[in-house]
């Protein structure tokens, strides 16, 4: 009867130290203490549950690489499960590893195809992913089953980036069979508005605003945003006050807070709430800098006002310098698309940018040269050859360099004009004889 005792007492002492140690690890992360749970798994026997364990704790220590670490040594092989991916997919997004989290969501659905919660969480992976055209393919998948609203957003957010017009479709979908998705909200009215159908901006936010939620931050700006743009500043003034107060004081927000104040006359208000957006814009535009600058010029700061309105005078002229680059840049693309008209109509925005720049006009009678349109590549020749200054011709086969440009190129181009044009003449004067008779 001893010996039995004592064969019973070995077998207990070799056995219940795992389901002892379990035990502990259990308790000490109920009590929260999951840097002591880590320590007692890594010198406990290795298993598929203390790996897990140690992986959660590393997870509730919100150190996400470490756990997704241990995930990834259990995929791919004996000890692969449907559980382990989801936890793996779910620990990288976490850790901010979309495209890991998109691979584990799309293994675990092959393990589970026509599973509902798998497909949705593939799509939110594609999503989160940018995979703009594999959220389409696999919410269209979702959506045989069930018009999930959150999917029904996602997937117009996905046709949006794709420049598609359905986005509109799907937004309006999600809103009807949930109107509280002011997510989905946000982003139809802020593509009505920018196609200007602000009627439109209007009554969805304000109904949302009525009767949903009153202090969605988000939605409010867009309807002050409307209200403005269609001239009602007492109620744009009102709705974005109630912002402010619900602690909204972003650059939006208060731009058109104080552009609402502005319109209505009241400097000195509108002095306060575009100095706000003044100080959040790290490169103000040009009408912030005008009505800022014009509010202070009309109160009290007249000295300020002038400095604001002349960094908006040197933000326009730094514009109209690179509007003359877009100009030439377009022209010349345009030209190589063989679209030679809208390279003309460019290259004469840009001399009317720049009329001293009379290259552009030997670009202007080479297109039209090569439109065989006689005229009027002769008559901007002729301007070209004329605009030179005699000062910088010192015979007609000799240009001498001006600042910035190549003596080459000059000297070329003026005496290709004057060969073209004798040559233009004579065909105009031979066009002109045939018709005569």
């Amino acid at each position: 009867m001893k010996t039995r005792i004592l064969i019973l007492i070995f077998l207990a002492a070799r056995f219940l130290p795992g389901i002892a140690q379990t035990d502990q690890v259990s308790e000490m992360m109920r009590e929260y203490r999951y840097r002591e749970a880590i320590e007692l798994l890594e010198r406990a026997p290795e298993s598929v549950e203390n790996q897990l364990l140690k992986a959660e704790c590393y997870q509730m220590l919100y150190e996400y690489t470490a756990a997704l670490d241990i995930y990834e040594s259990l995929t791919g092989g004996t000890h692969e499960t449907i559980e382990i991916l989801m936890a793996a997919a779910d620990c990288a997004s976490q850790a901010g590893d979309h495209e890991a989290s998109l691979r584990y969501w799309l293994k675990a659905s092959e393990l589970s195809p026509g599973n509902l919660y798998l497909q949705t969480k593939k799509v939110v992976a594609h999503y989160r992913s940018g995979d703009w055209q594999g959220t389409i393919t696999a919410a269209e998948e979702v959506f045989r089953q069930d018009s999930i609203p959150m999917l029904l957003r996602m997937a117009g957010d996905a046709h949006v980036r794709l420049g598609s017009g359905l986005g509109l479709v799907y937004y309006e979908e999600a809103l009807e069979r949930d109107p509280a998705d002011h997510l989905a909200l946000r982003n139809l009215s802020d593509i009505y508005y920018s196609l200007q159908i602000y009627d439109s901006v209007l009554i969805r936010t304000q109904r949302y605003l009525e009767e949903i939620d009153p202090e969605r931050t988000s939605i409010g700006q867009l309807n002050g945003m409307a209200h403005y743009v269609t001239g009602n500043y007492p109620a744009a003034i009102e709705r974005l006050q109630y912002n402010v107060i619900q602690g909204d004081s972003t650059y939006t927000t208060t731009y058109f807070l104080g552009m609402s104040f502005f319109a209505m006359m009241r400097y000195y208000e509108a002095i306060r709430w575009l100095a706000l957006a003044y100080e959040q814009a790290p490169q103000p535009d040009v009408n912030l800098l005008y009505y800022y600058g014009s509010a202070l010029a009309k109160t009290y700061d007249r000295k300020k006002g002038i400095s604001v309105l002349k960094e908006g005078v040197e933000k326009i002229e730094s514009l109209q310098e690179m509007l003359f680059d877009y100009d030439i840049s377009l022209a010349e693309a345009h030209d190589r698309s063989n679209e030679p008209s809208r390279a003309i109509s460019y290259y004469q925005s840009a001399l009317s940018r720049r009329p001293e720049s009379y290259m552009l006009l030997y670009n202007i009678a080479l297109t039209y040269d090569r439109m065989d349109e006689i005229e009027s590549a002769l008559t901007y020749y002729e301007r070209f050859v004329k605009m030179i200054p005699e000062d910088k011709i010192t015979d007609s086969k000799n240009i001498s360099l001006e600042a910035g440009e190549r003596t080459s190129i000059l000297e070329m181009s003026y005496r290709a004009s004057l060969q073209r044009m004798d040559e233009l003449r004579k065909q105009l004067f031979l066009k002109k004889g045939r018709k005569g008779n």
